[in-house]
């Protein structure tokens, strides 16, 4: 019985680590937001490109990721000359 108690505080007690990781990146995120940094959902809808797309892209080295973790983010000023390229063309 003790032995499943230690087992469960120390279970416990990551999962309290966890969520005060995950409260602080969600800060971090919402401050990076006020600063022009984008998001790869948000990099998806301002370009009007598809999930696949955007894969491509980034295998071609068209968009470059900055990583936080395993969340992709973007400066924005990283992302207008593909922007301007496909408003350029027509695709927005």
């Amino acid at each position: 019985m003790e032995d499943y108690l230690h087992r469960l505080y120390l279970t416990l007690k990551r999962m309290h680590e966890l969520m005060e990781n995950i409260s602080s990146n969600t800060d971090l995120m919402a401050d990076k937001k006020d600063q022009g940094i984008l998001l790869r959902d948000d990099v998806i809808k301002y370009l009007r490109i598809s999930e696949r797309t955007y894969k491509r892209y980034v295998n071609q080295g068209k968009l470059t990721p900055h990583r936080i973790g395993n969340i992709d983010t973007y400066r924005k000023e990283d992302i207008e000359p593909l922007y301007n390229d496909r408003k350029r063309r027509g695709h927005i």
